[in-house]
């Protein structure tokens, strides 16, 4: 507890303190860089933290609740997005808000709301640490073509942009495109090891998975053809990447939703 209490204390002040620079409040253009990674860092490490006893758990196979998993869904996608920034990509500024508050909100849940058990096989471990990095990749992937969609409609308005530390869009799609393909090949990953404990444990569970999760492959594999062929942008690409995500998203929680 107190852990997640700091890391909800330190993503709070982050997204406090990088919201003036995307909004241009009082003039200010530049977050103090230092502080900004040195209180996202502390927010990862403390968000990381409130998971000793969860990893002890797993370990012994113990049963889980369905928004630990989300929290440490959420946990995966701050950590993506809070290293890279150490080589000042400037891309991520404009995600870090969301992404810092989908955190919080997941961390909220987590500490005050009961929640459906979730049972986590200890010999799929490493499958579904894998299936979670991809769902945060893919995630980050969204974020970027939400950003590329509204970066878009500026420029075709002519209108000023809130701060001039935006990145270019140009810069934008060339990091959406790289997400998005990492994203794909750790699907492509997942899926074929899915088959292979698939075929070990034929449950009505795990075919819901593996063709939520094609489907998903299938609308991301799309995109990226649509995005590098057809130079993709706007409302089509917030459409592909969206779907592609309610789908994973199925994949990987419905079946605690809709149990068969």
């Amino acid at each position: 507890m107190p852990y997640a209490i700091f890391a909800m204390l330190f993503y709070s002040f982050n997204i406090l303190l990088i919201m003036p620079m995307l909004l241009k409040i009082d003039g200010q253009t530049k977050p103090k860089r230092t502080l900004f990674l040195c209180s996202a860092f502390l927010a990862v490490i403390c968000h990381y933290l409130s998971f000793t006893e969860l990893f002890t758990h797993l370990t012994l196979g113990a049963d889980i609740t369905l928004l630990e998993v989300s929290s440490l869904m959420s946990f995966f996608i701050a950590l993506l997005s809070t290293v890279p920034m150490l080589w000042n990509v400037r891309t991520l500024a404009f995600v870090s808000p969301i992404v810092y508050g989908f955190a919080l909100i997941n961390l909220l849940m987590t500490e005050f709301i009961p929640s459906q058990i979730v049972h986590l096989q200890v010999d799929l471990l490493l499958h579904i640490l894998i299936s979670m990095l991809a769902y945060a990749v893919c995630f980050i992937a969204m974020l970027y073509s939400i950003q590329i969609a509204w970066l878009d409609r500026h420029l075709k308005r002519k209108k000023v942009l809130p701060s001039p530390d935006l990145p270019p869009l140009m810069l934008v799609e060339r990091h959406f495109f790289r997400v998005m393909l990492s994203g794909e090949i750790l699907l492509t990953i997942i899926l074929f090891t899915g088959t292979y404990h698939l075929l070990h444990a034929l449950q009505l569970s795990n075919i819901h998975k593996a063709v939520f999760s094609l489907f998903a492959w299938v609308v991301f594999g799309i995109l990226l053809v649509g995005h590098w062929k057809w130079h993709w942008r706007g409302k089509r690409m917030i459409i592909f990447t969206i779907s592609g995500m309610i789908l994973l998203t199925i994949a990987y929680f419905g079946s605690k939703f809709f149990p068969a």
